[in-house]
């Protein structure tokens, strides 16, 4: 089968019906009698799906939060156990036509059955906001369906022969009154041409507690502060020198509520801190007495601000000790390429910090890396991802005490598959 998006566009909605109060289904396409080889699964690392694949185009279908999509398999030869498949597409979906099966495209696997376990034969694929799965080394992540582009219908043969089947796709679109989840006109996608950028940049010099000593983190951020207004499209950035914990927690705590699904949010934050342990680090703001560990402001009220937030994407960066404490596991940076736009489309919560577990010069050789990326990317996008892997070896090799740079996703945040990018201002010459 040569799969053709113009089956998608046919006036297949006869013999859809509504049922007043109740759901309505509304078929899509079907295709009789099609056949896939035996044998016919997808091979890993081979760059081809041997298997069939049909493309289900989100606008044109008019798919909304709510509805939900039903993939029947009628099996007309004796051998079954065919498998279906689900895999989603947030951003480049270019169809390999040229095959005579798979595709080309950044899909993720959401859903897997087995059609003989399936009632009726009938796979039901829900569009709820969000889906969470889990990807091939074990880590959970969570899509934003409002970034929802096809979704692909796998069927897969397993058996030792050829089998034939009728597939028919349809959806039910349920009515407002039984609506579980908000009917919005059209799914609301993240913008790359709407997105808007904020900074937070945090520096503590000046202790009230005299025995807690720090030179450079005002300057540090001063200098931050100057990269990004002037090579970056940032629409607001707070400085917050020497701010006290309630001074940081009302800032954050006014975002949540003024930043929307279209804003992006950069932290920063250069000065002490301290840890009880691998999984609980605790920032010392200006007001931090040392041996009160209440009067620091700790990750777990951090993150309790930070899961508040409406905005598409959130980037901390922690230039101090123990910052690895708030990366709840580091990502496999390079693992799966994704265009800017797929980066962008799917949500993200990621931290970077300049150090492991250990304690940091107040002279930080990461923030001079970090601003040096920054100042000298020509690119009219640089991720998190990337600026990280940029600079992670030079502080690891620069440094006497060989810290050790982490990134990942923010430690009690809801963990997305996209990233935070730097826009650069159009037209700069790189200095």
């Amino acid at each position: 089968m040569k799969p053709a998006f113009g089956l998608f566009l046919m006036g297949c909605w006869l013999g859809s019906w509504p049922l007043f109060g109740q759901s309505v289904v509304e078929p899509i396409v079907q295709f009789k009698s099609d056949s896939i080889p035996a044998m016919a699964f997808s091979v890993t690392g081979s760059g081809r799906h041997f298997n069939r694949f049909y493309p289900l185009d989100a606008d044109q279908v008019k798919l909304r939060i709510g509805d939900t999509v039903l993939v029947k398999v009628t099996p007309i030869q004796s051998n079954r156990n065919l498998i279906i498949s689900i895999r989603n597409c947030y951003g480049d979906c270019t169809i390999d036509e040229k095959a005579s099966s798979g595709s080309k495209t950044n899909a993720y696997s959401v859903l897997s059955a087995n059609v003989d376990t399936l009632r009726d034969l009938t796979l039901k694929v829900p569009i709820t906001p969000t889906v969470s799965f889990t990807d091939p080394t074990g880590r959970k992540l969570t899509l934003d369906n409002s970034g929802l582009k096809f979704m692909f219908v796998y069927i897969s043969n397993p058996n030792m022969a050829l089998a034939q089947y009728d597939l028919q796709l349809s959806v039910i679109r349920r009515t407002a009154g039984n609506q579980e989840y908000p009917l919005p006109a059209k799914l609301k996608r993240p913008s790359m041409a709407t997105a808007r950028y904020h900074a937070v940049l945090i520096g503590i010099n000046d202790y009230s507690d005299t025995r807690i000593k720090l030179n450079r983190p005002r300057s540090d951020i001063a200098r931050l502060d100057s990269v990004l207004r002037q090579q970056y499209d940032f629409a607001s950035i707070i400085r917050l020198p020497n701010a006290t914990k309630k001074m940081v927690k009302d800032t954050l705590t006014a975002l949540s509520y003024r930043l929307l699904s279209d804003d992006n949010l950069l932290i920063f934050f250069a000065g002490h801190s301290v840890s009880t342990d691998e999984n609980n680090g605790f920032w010392a703001l200006q007001d931090t007495r040392q041996e009160d560990l209440d009067s620091y402001l700790s990750n777990a009220a951090l993150v309790s601000i930070l899961n508040e937030m409406r905005t598409q994407h959130l980037l901390l960066v922690v230039d101090a000790c123990y910052g690895a404490t708030i990366v709840t596991y580091q990502v496999m940076t390079n693992q799966k390429l994704q265009t800017w736009e797929e980066k962008y489309n799917q949500k993200s919560r990621k931290a970077m910090s300049g150090s492991s577990l250990e304690e940091v010069p107040d002279n930080s050789v990461f923030l001079e890396y970090f601003i040096k990326k920054l100042a000298t990317n020509d690119e009219e996008y640089l991720s998190s991802e990337e600026l990280f892997d940029s600079i992670k070896n030079g502080v690891h090799n620069k440094t006497q005490i060989r810290q050790k740079p982490t990134y990942g996703h923010i430690k009690g945040a809801t963990p997305g598959a996209g990233d935070f990018l730097f826009k650069r201002k159009p037209g700069l010459a790189i200095k």
